[in-house]
């Protein structure tokens, strides 16, 4: 059972110690948010998760199908900023970056996957 309180204080955390994250959503496997907060107006968490559930799902299959594990990541590089997907059996959580963010990517990795297990463990 995922503890959304937790989840919420962690997402808080998270945002406040690495300026260049401008948003987090979380959500289980099939797409549910179970929290988001961005600070981009308009930005729909229901229609992010449902994304990150499906690219992560599509990414697991080729990982597997290329014969290279289990899938830990996924990270989306556009002409605006970036978005960090990781997850976990329980969780996925997808970050989302402003263009500023590239030079600090490996921290914001680390960030990330350290919030991810605050955020799965009992």
């Amino acid at each position: 059972m995922v503890d959304k309180a937790k989840i919420e204080s962690v997402v808080a955390q998270t945002m406040a110690a690495n300026a260049d994250i401008q948003g987090i959503v979380v959500c289980d496997d099939k797409g549910k948010v179970l929290f988001g907060h961005t600070v981009t107006a308009g930005i729909k968490h229901t229609d992010v998760a449902s994304l990150i559930a499906k690219i992560s799902a599509n990414s697991s299959q080729l990982v597997s199908a290329v014969d290279k594990g289990s899938l830990k990541e996924i990270s989306i590089a556009s002409d605006k900023g970036y978005v960090i997907v990781l997850g976990d059996v329980q969780l996925v959580l997808a970050a989302i970056a402003g263009e500023g963010a590239k030079e600090s990517m490996g921290l914001l990795r680390i960030a990330l996957k350290r919030a991810l297990m605050s955020m799965v463990k009992a």
